[in-house]
C-alpha cells in the first residue's frame, strides 16, 4: 500500500513540476510573440518617420529651388526624385528589418509552446510508466 502511495505521490510531483514547465513555456511564447509584434511596429514607426523626413527635405529643396529662380525641370527634378527614392528605400529596409524580427520572436514562441507542449506530454508518460 505504501509502495502505491509513494508512486502516486511521485507521479503527482513530477506531473505539477512538467505542467509548471508547460505553462512556463506557453507564457514564455506569449511574451515572445508580443515582443515581436512591438518590435515590428517600431520599426514602422520608423519607416513613417523616414518617408516623412523625405518629403520634408524634398519640399525644402523645391522651395530653394524655386526661391533661386531655378526651373524644377532636369537636373534639378532629378534630385528631388533621388531624395523621394531614398528616403522611401531606407524605410521599406526599416520595414523589412521589422517583418524579419516578428518572424524571428514568434519561431522562437512555436519552440517554446513546443517545449511546453513536450514537457507536458513528458509528464503523462512518465507519471504512467511510474504504475508499471
Amino acid at each position: 500500500m505504501a509502495t502505491i502511495w509513494g508512486k502516486s505521490l511521485q507521479a503527482g510531483a513530477l506531473g505539477l513540476s512538467r505542467i509548471s514547465s508547460a505553462i512556463s513555456g506557453f507564457q514564455n511564447a506569449s511574451l515572445l510573440e508580443e515582443q515581436g509584434a512591438l518590435t515590428k511596429d517600431d520599426y514602422y514607426r520608423q519607416a513613417a518617420l523616414v518617408k516623412e523626413e523625405g518629403f520634408r527635405t524634398r519640399s525644402k529643396q523645391t522651395m530653394e529651388y524655386i526661391s533661386s529662380g531655378v526651373e524644377i525641370v532636369g537636373t534639378p527634378q532629378l534630385v528631388l526624385k533621388e531624395t523621394l527614392s531614398k528616403s522611401f528605400a531606407k524605410a521599406t529596409s526599416l520595414e523589412v528589418t521589422g517583418r524579419n524580427y516578428a518572424r524571428l520572436y514568434n519561431k522562437k514562441a512555436n519552440q517554446s509552446k513546443s517545449e511546453g507542449m513536450a514537457s507536458l506530454i513528458s509528464s503523462i508518460v512518465m507519471g504512467g510508466a511510474l504504475f508499471v
